[in-house]
């Protein structure tokens, strides 16, 4: 049983247009709304592949309720601890060849809510295999209290991966984090210095892992995922992947990689895998696209002096990963 914890769960509103022109009137293709929130992403990927996965998030009110009502139509075990607060609405506009994002801000947690949601996850953690809490945390929670969880999860004995930013992901590797899964800008804030070329990747991965994470999943947009430890670092590319709507590609990456047992080349292969077919989807609930397998390639990283955006043949070692199609 994998568990996803999402502080700041979110309803996602995904409108789509044919066009787009600011100060008009513009119509409306296609509109959903859909309960997420970047664990909930997770947890709904897994679910979808048949991996079992128990979601935890706050919320009350009419949007609460909405998300208790699409869990438990699709079958997704859940708890959501009860705030009174309407879950925040994220609103995603798609129009030819772009994605665009607005957020609301995260809906505050007074001290006993916190504390009943803390324990929420502790008790849900217990039958649990490992324990994913991703994204932001509500204003009203320190960034200390990340670090608080993640140490009481691990004293339980489950596997932790932790996908946030700021000082939050500063303070939560500390404890030791089994895995952290930032994107390249958020790596790059961790480490405070601009990341340019792949080997700076692995360079601010590695200073991750000497503060405290066992290993690094590093999303990286257009060019690709890159997995570090201590030991390896690979790199995951891809090609010809139709690009529709980027919102949940993280969340997907992180959900592929978890839903397989298989050594970090294969399982690097399935997230992107997995990544890939949220990129090529309208919303994030997305169908796997088994055929987009062949269009990726995982290996060791070669040339760490390639600019992130130039891509190049050289840039890794062949390392078949053939099998991994069959993770998905």
């Amino acid at each position: 049983m994998i568990v996803t914890v999402t502080p700041s769960p979110a309803i996602d509103w995904t409108v789509a247009t044919d066009t787009f022109d600011f100060d008009a009137v513009n119509r409306a293709r296609s509109s959903t709304r859909e309960a997420s929130g970047k664990g909930v992403n997770v947890s709904w990927a897994l679910h979808r592949a048949g991996v079992p996965t128990r979601t935890v998030f706050p919320g009350g009110g009419q949007t609460g309720r909405f998300m208790d009502e699409a869990f438990a139509e699709a079958g997704l075990p859940f708890v959501r601890v009860d705030t009174g607060r309407e879950v925040r609405t994220n609103i995603t506009l798609i129009t030819p060849g772009h994605s665009t994002k607005i957020n609301e801000p995260g809906v505050p947690l007074d001290g006993d809510q916190a504390a009943e949601f803390t324990s929420a996850v502790l008790e849900a953690a217990r039958d649990a295999s490992a324990v994913l809490i991703c994204g932001s945390l509500p204003p009203s929670m320190g960034a200390g209290k990340l670090y608080e969880l993640v140490d009481r999860l691990l004293g339980l004995g489950v596997y932790v991966a932790v996908d946030t930013s700021g000082e939050a992901l500063s303070l939560a590797l500390a404890a030791g984090p089994d895995l952290i899964k930032p994107n390249v800008h958020e790596l790059a804030e961790l480490v405070g210095r601009e990341i340019r070329t792949f080997g700076d990747v692995v360079v601010a991965a590695r200073e991750a892992i000497d503060r405290g994470a066992g290993s690094v999943l590093a999303s990286l947009g257009a060019d690709g995922a890159m997995y570090v430890d201590p030991r390896r670092a690979l790199l995951a590319t891809s090609r010809d992947i139709p690009f529709v709507n980027s919102v949940g590609a993280g969340d997907a990456l992180l959900s592929g990689f978890m839903a397989s047992s298989a050594d970090p080349a294969e399982r690097l292969h399935t997230a992107v895998l997995w990544a890939s077919s949220a990129v090529a989807h309208d919303s994030t609930l997305f169908p796997l696209r088994p055929e987009l397998a062949a269009r990726i390639t995982v290996a060791d990283l070669v040339d760490r002096d390639t600019p992130l955006g130039e891509p190049s043949a050289p840039l890794v070692s062949t390392v078949s990963s053939a099998s991994a199609a069959n993770d998905v």
